[in-house]
């Protein structure tokens, strides 16, 4: 049999078909260039962000480092990468260089709203078959995305002081606090936040919400990708650092950059896949100088399915 034949038969299978298809609508939106801006955004974002957070909690516990010392765990747990950072920060805020000027407050809002920004537009390529939202709309957004994360950070902040004064009532020598750390850094735990910001990410990002049933799945799948990814690089990042003992922050730093766009790019294939299911895949632009036949090898994906709203 020829193998070209062959190779046309393989492709026209709608499993492979379907993954050519998510496959198209991520290279159309040239997801990796995306996911890399991202992995920038994310990680200067990241700075003010976590010098915030010990902020507040350094000034919740009035001058006392275990609540501090524990949002610190908490944030190492779940974001390992940032492990280093995170402690830097908490020298930082130990030194007296908390972020509650207002310059570092502006940066704080400016850093996240124009992450949130760019994540829209992300998504707006994704679904390019939805008009963008608008300037204006995207920069409010961000705004109310700020607001969410702050109230996040002192409710999360608040309960940890709670337990931790429950423990001084009881003296329990933070046996409360220690325990409740461990039940949120816990591996399903983490991927159960993580699979709910990605269903709420894949809800609201894009220009048109698509459907719940299209989007449970992927979005389930790369909350348990980015845990797994964030668990890999924790690996990692002390070996190389161990390695390179000069260059122990730049190899952090980098390590931290492939982290983050290896993360970018799972979120916005997993919404490449959102894409397919909800809207079926992009049509195929004819092109006149091709001849008949080669669109099965060289042009987009067939649809994968006859309905026009995909699975």
């Amino acid at each position: 049999m020829d193998a070209r034949a062959l190779l046309a038969r393989i492709l026209e299978r709608p499993p492979v078909v379907f993954v050519r298809s998510v496959m198209n609508v991520y290279g159309r939106a040239a997801g990796g260039l995306l996911a890399n801006g991202l992995a920038f955004s994310a990680l200067f974002a990241a700075i003010p962000t976590t010098l915030l957070v010990l902020g507040l909690a350094g000034g919740v516990a009035a001058g006392d480092s275990t609540i501090r010392d524990q949002v610190a765990d908490t944030l190492v747990a779940a974001v390992p990468p940032l492990a280093e950072l995170i402690r830097g920060s908490v020298e930082a805020v130990t030194e007296g260089a908390a972020l509650t000027s207002l310059v570092g407050v502006i940066g704080l809002v400016w850093t996240v709203s124009q992450l949130v920004g760019a994540t829209d537009i992300a998504f707006a390529r994704i679904f390019s078959d939805e008009p963008e939202r608008g300037a204006v709309q995207r920069t409010a957004r961000g705004f109310v995305a700020v607001g969410l994360l702050a109230a996040s950070v002192v409710i999360v902040i608040a309960g940890l002081a709670v337990i931790a004064g429950l423990d001084t009532v009881t003296g329990a020598e933070g046996s409360w606090a220690r325990g409740v750390v461990r039940v949120l850094i816990a591996p399903p735990v983490l991927a159960i936040a993580a699979g709910v910001a990605v269903v709420v990410g894949y809800r609201t990002l894009p220009p048109r919400p698509p459907r719940w049933s299209s989007l449970v799945a992927p979005a389930v799948i790369v909350g348990v990708i980015l845990v797994v990814l964030s668990q890999a690089f924790s690996f990692l990042v002390p070996r190389l650092v161990g390695v390179a003992s000069l260059a122990g922050p730049l190899a952090s730093g980098f390590v931290t950059l492939a982290w983050l766009s290896f993360s970018f790019q799972a979120l916005l294939l997993g919404g490449a896949w959102v894409r397919v299911r909800d809207a079926g895949p992009p049509r195929a632009v004819a092109d006149p100088s091709r001849s008949p036949g080669s669109g099965l090898l060289e042009g987009a994906a067939a649809p994968a399915e006859s309905s026009g709203r995909g699975e």
